[in-house]
């Protein structure tokens, strides 16, 4: 099972990547491509369009096409599975397609609902033809994706959005270059004047710039860089606690232990020694994909959680197999043939 996979079908317009990694640092990103992400272990925070979303194993989130956000891990060990897919496999039927929005997002209360249960299993399961060694098994990996396509279209309300106009675009723009600036220089003292006079734009503007885009003001945002490379040197190095403060624009280390335990509900030195991943990367931009043993272990555990009740060997037993798998292939059936019907008709009314 690969940690990463890409698989393209151009005549279809798709063009996917699949990918398991360690949630680490808090970083702001955007990008065209729709992403979906289940969380594998751990709970994490995501923030994204001016929203803070805590997830935890089971957990399913979409975010749309260019919608800031980020992820940042809240206990040691966060693994995520991650689907990107280029909106424009929707052209195909979808003339505005660039304006779909989608709404999915699962929590404590909802993540063990059928159709979210659903989704993460078909993520899991398009996992285990990662490798694809086969035509068959690149057969089967496309059928998931589409049957898990639509899952999502069939079960959560389509949405239109404008497309993203130049002011919006700038907007994008100034909330980088603040968060670059915050980036580089998370060490000093910051003040909303300081930033004021780097960027050029008034306080006021900053503000809420930063709250809309990241849902969070510029000083928890600039606290979470400084958790994030923090959070690095106690991974990564050896350093002591209280130096690691200070190096990281804390006040003092009481500063540091009382931001650290509101965030993750311990100290900077139980949090290292809870620590089982030390991978010793040079890079804090790095991804940390999981460790192909590893995540094999994970994706079989899982997807084998509910069908644990009957064994493959006796005659009954793969003749129950049987009628329950061809069952399951009548129903996705209908399922893709009811989203094609869906998907006509929204053709239908935008034509």
């Amino acid at each position: 099972m690969n940690s990463f996979t890409r698989y393209e079908n151009k005549r279809n317009f798709l063009y996917l990547e699949q990918y398991s990694y360690y949630v680490t640092y808090y970083k702001y990103n955007w990008h065209k491509d729709i992403e979906l992400l289940i969380l594998l272990n751990g709970e994490i925070e995501v923030n994204k369009n001016g929203e803070s979303h805590i997830l935890s194993k089971g957990d399913v989130i979409l975010i749309n096409s260019n919608i800031g956000h980020a992820t940042m891990a809240r206990k040691p060990d966060c693994i995520a599975m991650v689907l990107h897919f280029d909106p424009v496999y929707f052209s195909t039927w979808i003339k505005d397609y660039k304006n779909i929005h989608i709404r999915c997002i699962s929590d404590s209360s909802t993540k063990n609902l059928p159709i979210f249960r659903r989704i993460y299993r078909t993520v899991l399961k398009m996992a285990t033809y990662s490798d694809r060694k086969t035509d068959i098994e690149t057969m089967i990996y496309e059928s998931l994706f589409h049957q898990l396509l639509g899952d999502i279209m069939q079960n959560f309300p389509v949405e239109w959005v404008t497309q993203l106009d130049s002011s919006d675009m700038s907007k994008n723009e100034n909330v980088i270059r603040i968060v670059d600036y915050l980036n580089h220089h998370f060490r000093e003292k910051i003040s909303l004047d300081d930033l004021t006079s780097v960027t050029g734009y008034n306080k006021s503007y900053i503000s809420q710039i930063i709250k809309q885009k990241l849902g969070i003001n510029y000083y928890e945002y600039l606290t979470r860089v400084r958790m994030r490379e923090a959070i690095f040197a106690l991974t990564n190095t050896d350093q002591k606690v209280s130096d690691i403060a200070y190096v990281n624009g804390f006040s003092d280390i009481k500063a540091f232990n009382t931001a650290f335990r509101e965030r993750f509900g311990k100290t900077p030195t139980e949090y290292r020694k809870m620590i089982i991943n030390r991978s010793g990367l040079e890079n804090k931009d790095d991804k940390i994909y999981t460790d192909p043993v590893l995540l094999q272990q994970i994706v079989t555990d899982e997807l084998n959680r509910k069908e644990q009740n009957f064994e493959i060997g006796s005659v009954e037993n793969i003749s129950r197999t049987k009628k329950i798998l061809e069952s399951e292939v009548d129903e996705i059936t209908r399922e893709l043939r009811s989203t094609l019907d869906k998907i006509k008709m929204i053709k239908s009314k935008l034509l």
